[in-house]
């Protein structure tokens, strides 16, 4: 049971943090604590605690602030290798299934140069792929915000394919059910499984060159 906000003691958040530490291996960012059952939110920690990085600290946690120092060098060295290797991995998966002359990286589609990660030429319709990474609920939503801005004058099918280990289909379906006035009907919110799922269905051109 979610305690209330004037049960919220120092011992009641640091059982929280506990438990999430059991559970990932680590304390939770700023974000995620929103997004805990067993945490309050982060406006209380800031009106009543003085903040993150300070309750950190009263609680006898060593490194106290995520965005600083090495927790920040290691977000962006892994957030990059990330988002490297997973397109990689699609280059591959997508050029095995179409063939190389049918899959563009980085084509421009606009007079902006905005650029596509991935152009798929095929007789099932030509295709757009944006990929991005994201762990959160409340990211995901930045990052849509922010792309569809960018895709505005994009035409054609598109998907937005979210490379997560904690959302699934499910929930960007449902985030997509509540998201419907705004998301152009050209356009889908997908997780790699499904981006596999659906390449699988689709047709290919014949390789024009020799082998």
């Amino acid at each position: 049971m979610v305690a209330r906000k004037s049960q919220w003691t120092t011992e009641r958040i640091k059982e929280g943090f506990e438990i999430f530490l059991k559970e990932k291996g680590r304390l939770p960012k700023s974000l995620e604590i929103d997004e805990s059952d067993y945490l309050p939110s982060r406006k209380l920690i800031e009106r009543n605690f003085g903040g993150l990085e300070k309750l950190r600290g009263e609680l006898g946690y060593k490194d106290t602030h995520f965005g600083k120092g090495k927790f920040r060098s290691e977000i962006a060295h892994n957030a990059n290798i990330s988002g490297r290797n997973t397109e990689k991995s699609l280059e591959k998966l997508l050029k095995n299934k179409f063939g190389e002359v049918f899959v563009h990286t980085e084509k421009i589609f606009d007079n902006t140069k905005n650029r596509v990660d991935f152009y798929i030429y095929s007789p099932s319709g030509n295709l757009g792929i944006d990929v991005f990474g994201t762990d959160t609920m409340f990211n995901l939503q930045s990052n849509i915000n922010i792309k569809l801005n960018k895709y505005s004058g994009f035409n054609e099918r598109l998907l937005f394919v979210v490379a997560s280990n904690s959302l699934s289909q499910v929930d960007l379906d449902t985030y997509m059910m509540k998201k419907t006035k705004i998301i152009p009907k050209n356009a889908k919110i997908i997780t790699i499984q499904s981006l596999e799922q659906a390449v699988s269905q689709m047709k290919a051109y014949p390789n024009p060159l020799p082998y």
